[in-house]
């Protein structure tokens, strides 16, 4: 099955004309990765999703925590929650291949109150990530779903379908009581997910984990509990992440000085936000992203020159 899927997914970016990277996909939430290297750390928002690699490997990092997974492995997301991500043990001759699903919540919600209930996950639900060896089930699933990137008149009649399958084996997985209580109203998941959102929308004012906890129906010091629980960090780092990554963002892509973005993200101090910048990304907000552009530059060249020679 590994190599059908490393197949598939090769073929498909092979006649987009993809070499080097990602694309999303006409099946809802399908997205298809290749890289021909090693990818260095670099810092994101990872939303609700099922990421398989068929190939190769990553390391991820979320605030105490670190997760590894490779060849035949899946990383099951349950939260929405900033990382630190890089590829590994990937090679031009052995390349790092993927997919990553987001996961459907009003499918998984349906599948999991029609299941019987003594079949219904129970337990806590943990950090909100977790990686899973990939069950033969869930494998041929997701080869149908790379099957139909090429077949769009048939996307919405099968998606669907498949999308319920993978969300039955999901919910008999190790990752069970997560993906359940990622959907079932008010458990602890599911009411952080509600301060997590109101976080997102409002990250640039000054946070009141009070007023958080209010919005999720919690005392402060459960809500605390849970949120670390499921993010592996606070909810003032959780922000805090939230800010420099678009701030970052706003430097990269709009051409933003560092006062300015340090501001509209809700800093108060350049200082203060050049520092905690520095921690974060590894070097000052001007050197960062002038060194960012020239890695992107570069390693578009690359790319470039690898089509080539191929």
């Amino acid at each position: 099955m590994a190599s059908r899927l490393t197949d598939a997914i090769a073929g498909v970016l092979d006649r987009q004309g993809v070499e080097n990277g990602g694309i999303e996909t006409a099946v809802p939430g399908l997205r298809l990765i290749r890289t021909y290297g090693c990818v260095p750390p670099r810092h994101m928002t990872y939303r609700p999703s099922l990421c398989l690699i068929a190939q190769a490997a990553k390391r991820v990092m979320i605030g105490d925590s670190t997760l590894t997974y490779g060849h035949m492995q899946s990383l099951v997301i349950t939260v929405e929650v900033p990382v630190l991500s890089e590829i590994i043990d990937a090679t031009p001759e052995r390349p790092f291949i993927g997919a990553t699903l987001a996961l459907d919540p009003d499918i998984i919600l349906d599948v999991v109150t029609r299941m019987e209930k003594a079949a219904q996950p129970r337990g806590p639900a943990g950090l909100g990530l977790v990686v899973e060896e990939v069950d033969e089930r869930i494998a041929a699933a997701m080869l149908r779903l790379i099957e139909l990137v090429e077949q769009p008149a048939a996307v919405d009649i099968l998606y669907p379908g498949v999308m319920r399958e993978i969300a039955y084996w999901l919910l008999t997985s190790r990752a069970a009581a997560n993906v359940a209580r990622m959907v079932l109203p008010e458990g602890p998941p599911q009411r952080i997910a509600v301060a997590i959102h109101h976080l997102r929308e409002h990250f640039d004012t000054p946070l009141s984990v009070a007023e958080l906890a209010g919005l999720a129906g919690l005392s402060p010091s459960a809500f605390h509990q849970h949120f670390k629980a499921l993010t592996s960090m606070s909810p003032l780092q959780y922000q805090k992440h939230l800010r420099l990554l678009e701030a970052r963002r706003r430097m990269l892509t709009e051409g933003e000085r560092a006062g300015p973005a340090a501001f509209s993200v809700g800093y108060e101090s350049v200082s203060q936000f050049s520092r905690e910048y520095a921690r974060m990304f590894g070097a000052p907000p001007r050197r960062e992203t002038q060194q960012a552009r020239e890695s992107l530059v570069a390693s578009r060249g690359a790319s470039a020159a690898l089509a080539e020679a191929m």
